[in-house]
């Protein structure tokens, strides 16, 4: 067989196309690579969007008079801890007062206790000339945690019927019929994606589900959001958080909305990132005899 010869032309030609191909190649590399810079950008500047709306709304961190509860919460920006009144023992040392026993935590409206308090906040706002006062609207945390306490000890309570007894309860002191349970309903408030562990978040669930009780006496809303809440009957994707039949600590948030609140768009917005950042850890302490909890093995 003869050789091919090789003409400087084909030389030439092929070097061309070689510099065509390598030139598309760089095209398609340097627009993937623009691609995916540019989504990365996008979503960097949706998350600091994001936790700047929440940063706005939200006190800076956690209250850390509830973590002995298991619960991590960041209140709206105008909300103020109240904290529990003291009393001196036969001792003479000061003891926090029960906040069963503790009116100034307790709801002003309430004519007697409500159960489960763990936690009061009053509102300061500001007026027109940038001067603060108290408002009118107030905020509110319960669960069973002292119920199991109590069982510990041998006192016959039924901590799974916490939700029942509060909000039977909360009826009666705005002086409303209770809504039934098929009248609760159910939440879904999402954690936007994986915003809230990026910003300091421990949890691993990406949504938070309630049962939101709503209650409404001359002009001011009560807002119950029970955390994990019984779902509504027929409530799409409730069955995912639902309850356990097994012991659990329940929560729940209540917030009083009067009509004529102040700024109301900023407390609306306030509410909702408070009901996406809350976290709480719902396993059950393990007390001793005396009521005290059982240390690291708690989960708290």
């Amino acid at each position: 067989m003869g050789a091919v010869s090789v003409t400087s032309n084909d030389i030439m030609r092929r070097a061309v196309a070689l510099c065509v191909a390598l030139s598309l190649l760089a095209v398609v590399v340097v627009g993937c690579g623009w691609s995916t810079y540019e989504s990365r950008m996008a979503a960097s500047a949706e998350y600091f969007d994001y936790l700047g709306k929440a940063q706005s709304v939200l006190v800076g961190s956690d209250q850390p008079d509830v973590t002995s509860f298991g619960v991590k919460i960041r209140v709206p920006i105008r909300f103020r801890w109240i904290p529990p009144a003291t009393r001196r023992d036969r001792d003479g040392i000061e003891q926090a007062v029960p906040a069963s026993e503790d009116r100034t935590r307790q709801p002003r409206f309430a004519r007697n206790p409500l159960p489960g308090l763990l936690g009061s906040w009053y509102a300061v706002i500001s007026d027109d000339n940038g001067n603060k006062r108290t408002g009118s609207s107030w905020m509110f945390l319960f669960g069973n945690y002292q119920r199991y306490k109590d069982r510990a000890v041998g006192i016959n309570v039924e901590p799974e019927m916490f939700y029942d007894d509060l909000v039977n309860e909360l009826a009666d002191a705005v002086g409303v019929a209770a809504p039934t349970e098929g009248e609760w309903q159910y939440e879904k408030v999402e954690k936007i994606g994986g915003y809230y562990i990026a910003s300091g978040g421990s949890s691993t669930s990406l949504v938070n589900h309630y049962t939101l009780v709503k209650l409404e006496s001359r002009g001011i809303e009560y807002r119950l959001y029970l955390h994990p809440g019984p779902p509504a009957a027929g409530a799409d994707d409730a069955a995912d958080d639902a309850p356990a039949l097994d012991d659990e600590l329940q929560f729940a948030l209540l917030f009083v909305v009067p009509r004529n609140a102040t700024q109301p768009a900023q407390l609306e917005n306030g509410i909702k990132f408070c009901l996406e950042w809350f976290e709480a850890d719902r396993t059950v302490p393990s007390f001793d005899a005396d009521g005290e909890s059982g240390g690291p093995e708690a989960g708290f």
